[in-house]
């Protein structure tokens, strides 16, 4: 049976309700302040198109075979990823990112990344996001897989279970490589690079990437790959341009920026 409450306990209880407001203020403040801050959305007229291939020059190191231990009735012809080059040298999976932006078009937040577990591989290999957005992890094997995510600044790490057709969803609240692995098969490995703008592009087999409504200004443009390091160039973008930007990798064996 409930009770009304006394006047005195209806102050209290609006005292307390008020204080923990307050309290959940002050600590989820910096969190969100922190991970949205630094970038200004803002409508972009007359924006600039940035595009161009990142390629590899030199002999390449050829790639050894994955070394697959267990549950070989699934996991079966897992290619190597770590290093796919396309026609005419292109490297994909490269993510070529516009530096030193802070004001831009809004980031779409209702964006789902989707990361699945195909034959014992992570489905794509490489991803781009933004912060504010979310990955959803899935397993379509008739197996047990895990998405365990390492962080390189702020971000909380994650370790899901994924049981055979389960899906987990996590938010990407701060920007950086994360590197996916998985426990129970140690050769699966999966990249998302965030980002705090949604100013990035990841290649595809050509090596060629896009990325649209630049706002004029000064950047750095960064392309990034898991076993070349990175390559910097400074950019200025000017209305309406057009810019052709293009990076080339030498691959150099053990050295990674």
């Amino acid at each position: 049976m409930a009770y009304p409450l006394l006047k005195g306990e209806v102050a209290m209880t609006k005292i307390g309700t008020a204080f923990l407001g307050l309290w959940l203020g002050v600590v989820l403040a910096p969190l969100f302040s922190s991970a949205f801050a630094a970038y200004e959305e803002t409508a972009v007229t007359n924006g600039a198109t940035i595009r161009g291939t990142v390629k590899v020059q030199g002999q390449l190191p050829k790639l050894p075979p994955l070394q697959i231990s267990k549950y070989k009735e699934v996991c079966r012809d897992v290619p190597n990823e770590t290093l796919i080059v396309g026609p005419s040298q292109g490297l994909r999976y490269a993510v070529v990112t516009l530096e030193g932006i802070v004001k831009g078009k809004a980031v779409e937040r209702e964006v789902q990344h989707e990361l699945d577990n195909v034959k014992c591989r992570f489905v794509p290999h490489v991803q781009a996001a933004s912060v504010g957005q979310f990955v959803l992890m899935k397993n379509t094997d008739p197996i047990l897989h895990t998405a365990h995510a390492y962080f390189a600044s702020g971000q909380p790490h994650f370790n899901v279970g994924l049981y055979p057709g389960r899906t987990s969803r996590k938010p990407l609240v701060a920007p950086g490589v994360v590197k996916v692995l998985c426990e129970v098969h140690p050769w699966m490995s999966a990249y998302i690079v965030v980002t705090e703008h949604p100013y990035h592009a990841v290649t595809d087999v050509y090596g060629e990437y896009l990325i649209s409504d630049v706002p004029a200004g000064n950047y750095r443009l960064r392309a990034w790959h898991e076993s070349l390091g990175s390559e910097d160039k400074s950019v200025e973008v000017k209305p309406g341009a057009s810019l052709n930007i293009d990076f080339i990798f030498s691959p150099k064996p053990g050295v990674k920026k």
